[in-house]
């Protein structure tokens, strides 16, 4: 029995590997389209684009996962009923709840693992993809200044750098002509970028600014060092504050008092604590609902097309509701509790459906369970 156990396992750990990593990748393309402003806006290279990619790829695989233990199980299950390898386990003595045991384990083993992701990798990602998108934003000479070209982050102001390396500007021209009776023009040796009482600015060295007279005439003046301020030409990007998904779960359920934000968002900081330990209950109630599918319900020699889809829709169906209840326990904290008893319920009753006899007329499939 066993032996036939382990057999079962592997037909189903199989195609649960290549389906959650085909999905995966369709996740991670759509996850890389949604990340391209990166680039585009905030003009990061490519190595750091990749990098915040791929660190959204845990939640992915912890949303994916449920389905894809579905996709896998029905598969399986299907292919062992059309086999006839189930029959073969039924008159050799095996009882239902033995011909269930391996999809059951593998459910637990999925359980586990995501709850794994939830609770310490996804954070541990999120928390480095945030840092990064803040490092790249707070770039100022990459996101403002492109090389050897000529930019204008504001109306009637033209910046000019010949090479940026390791942050500092090399070769600088600045135009500045938002005071139409004053415009400005600075050439600079260098320059780098920095943070004065909270507002960007532009520190430069080496610097020559000539500027116009009331009189017409050119005032050429020079200094060692001189700030160029970028109020209101970038806005600011304030400190770093770490969101929900990146939170652990202590700092989920034991929001910082002395901190603004967790004040004002505790309750949506508890529900997505709540939710990381809910959510991996899915595996289980994915796994069981394809089992109803297959096992909970009589032989039917024209397939089990229209009973898989319809549990298909069923189980998706579900995981929205169970979306949406994280949504609203957000506001309503006495929901949370319902993120935990719309799994469980459900389990419950397809395990049943599955294992129960009195409830169908014959044995699931052409077998006798004992």
């Amino acid at each position: 029995m066993e032996t036939l156990q382990g057999y079962f396992i592997r037909e189903t750990f199989r195609p649960l590997v290549m389906t959650t990593l085909v999905l995966s990748a369709l996740a991670l393309l759509t996850q890389s389209l949604t990340a391209l402003d990166i680039i585009v806006d905030d003009q990061a290279s490519f190595l750091a684009y990749l990098k915040i990619t791929l660190l959204a790829l845990p939640q992915l695989i912890s949303i994916i996962l449920p389905f894809s233990l579905f996709i896998a199980v029905a598969y399986t299950v299907h292919r062992l009923q059309v086999d006839n390898e189930y029959m073969v386990a039924f008159a050799g003595g095996m009882t239902r709840w033995a011909v269930i045991a391996p999809v059951m384990r593998i459910a637990t083993l999925a359980v586990l693992f995501n709850m794994l992701i939830n609770t310490w990798v996804q954070p541990t990602a999120y928390r480095v993809m945030r840092e990064t998108i803040y490092d790249v934003r707070s770039d100022l000479a990459t996101s403002i200044v492109r090389p050897g070209e000529f930019v204008s982050p504001a109306l009637n102001l033209t910046i000019f750098a010949r090479d940026v390396e390791n942050g500092v500007l090399h070769d600088v021209m600045i135009h500045d002509g938002r005071d139409r009776n004053k415009p400005l023009t600075y050439f600079a040796k260098s320059g780098v970028f920095v943070q004065t009482q909270r507002n960007p600015a532009l520190t430069l060295s080496n610097v020559t600014r000539q500027s116009l007279t009331s009189d017409g005439a050119l005032e050429i003046l020079e200094f060692t060092q001189t700030t160029f301020e970028l109020r209101g030409v970038i806005k600011p990007q304030g400190e770093l504050i770490y969101k929900r998904s990146d939170r652990y779960l202590g700092e989920l359920f034991h929001p910082d008092p002395s901190n603004y934000w967790d004040r004002q968002n505790a309750n949506a900081l508890y529900a997505e604590g709540h939710t990381r330990l809910a959510a991996p209950l899915y595996n289980l109630t994915m796994a069981l609902m394809a089992l109803v599918a297959l096992l909970g319900g009589d032989y039917n020699r024209m397939g089990y097309g229209r009973r898989l889809l319809a549990v298909g829709t069923l189980a998706l169906l579900v995981r929205l509701l169970g979306f949406t209840i994280e949504a609203v326990a957000a506001e309503i904290p006495a929901l949370n509790v319902v993120q935990y008893a719309l799994p469980l319920f459900v389990a419950g009753l397809c395990l049943w459906m599955t294992l129960s006899k009195g409830r169908l007329g014959k044995p699931a499939g052409r077998m006798v369970a004992t």
